[in-house]
């Protein structure tokens, strides 16, 4: 057996990471939703707080050696491009700190989380990557909204093309696109430009560290609220079907689950990932059997309703996404579809059971 790669390494860090923090965190669980919904919401808005102070700290940093720049008698001679190189090292090293920061906090703020939650440990040191709870938290903290690999017979990134996947291949691999270290920078840099004077660049860092404040705060935000959704979905999507679905999968017309099936397809397709709780619904849903079936126009609606709530519990909104909301909009009418993501939003944050019966 090969030696593990770098990303394997930091992975099994970081899964020990987080079982080891569930182990000792101080947190028990909380049979009382109320409170354990209070108590869920305050470790995430503290988790955003230490986001933005991070991102104040990284910054201060930053302006506190252009400043010594600035006025160090010893820095005269100091030409642009040797300024410029100093601050790109410094902002690339302040930045890298700050992520590692960002990244152990998240999961430990998961591994919190999950304790609260009294999700199970067995489940929890699963390593099978569709059970996963571990897998799918890391994931998050790295703001990586699913998995694009094939899983259940279906390929999330069937509908890129040829010239898309080239693309999307370029820019992982130059990671242009997810590094914040180099957003950071360019963004810098370009202000820096833009004013073209080597004595106000100092203050440009300063005028910059509000908007980065924020950038941080919305980025923990966002991922507090998928870890959240991941980790009540392990609870939330049992009951999900049960609500939707008092028949069980196992007794299902045909019709209706073959609707299912479809609509996952198209909903995994459409995002390019499948997330967790999709994971969740496929492995209760089944193995899918070609059938020349057609669900009636009840079955369409009741499929289309739970295709809906999982929608709404797995990840990301893009603008593919809206799409097909607005397509369930014209079976089940704006007002249900505004009900029905209302209900799983507090499902999710406020721990509120499903109670309005689905007919």
């Amino acid at each position: 057996m090969g030696s593990l790669g770098v990303k394997d390494r930091v992975q099994h860090w970081a899964i020990g990471r987080f079982l080891n923090t569930i182990v000792n965190t101080p947190e028990v669980h909380i049979p009382d939703r109320l409170e354990a919904d209070k108590r869920l919401d305050k470790i995430g808005r503290l988790a955003v707080l230490r986001a933005g102070l991070s991102g104040l700290i990284s910054g201060l940093c930053v302006v506190a050696v252009a400043l010594f720049l600035r006025d160090w008698e010893g820095a005269e001679g100091l030409t642009s491009f040797g300024f410029t190189l100093i601050m790109t090292l410094t902002s690339c090293i302040t930045t890298a700190l700050e992520l590692l920061f960002l990244y152990r906090d998240s999961l430990s703020t998961a591994a919190r989380m999950a304790k609260i939650l009294d999700i199970p440990q067995e489940e929890l040191e699963e390593v099978e990557l569709e059970n996963s709870i571990s897998h799918w938290l890391i994931h998050a903290a790295l703001g990586a909204p699913g998995f694009h690999g094939t899983m259940f017979g279906i390929d999330p990134l069937a509908k890129i093309g040829k010239v898309g996947m080239l693309i999307r291949k370029a820019l992982k691999k130059v990671r242009i696109v997810a590094s914040a270290t180099v957003f950071k920078m360019i963004l810098r840099r370009m202000w820096v430009r833009l004013l073209g004077r080597v004595a106000l660049r100092a203050y440009v860092e300063l005028l910059s560290l509000p908007m980065f404040v924020l950038l941080n705060m919305f980025g923990m935000n966002v991922m507090m609220k998928d870890m959240r959704s991941r980790l009540v979905g392990h609870e939330l999507t049992p009951k999900l079907v049960k609500h939707a679905f008092p028949e069980g999968f196992a007794d299902m017309e045909e019709g209706l689950h073959k609707a299912l099936h479809d609509g996952m397809r198209e909903q995994i397709t459409t995002a390019r990932f499948i997330h967790p709780n999709q994971i969740r619904v496929l492995e209760m849903l089944g193995e899918y059997i070609e059938s020349d079936a057609k669900p009636n126009p009840v079955q369409q609606r009741r499929a289309n309703r739970f295709l809906l709530a999982v929608q709404s519990m797995s990840g990301k909104n893009t603008s593919r996404c809206r799409k097909l909301v607005r397509r369930l909009e014209l079976d089940l009418g704006k007002e249900e579809v505004e009900l029905v993501r209302k209900e799983i939003d507090d499902a999710i944050h406020d721990l509120t059971p499903l109670e309005r019966p689905w007919s």
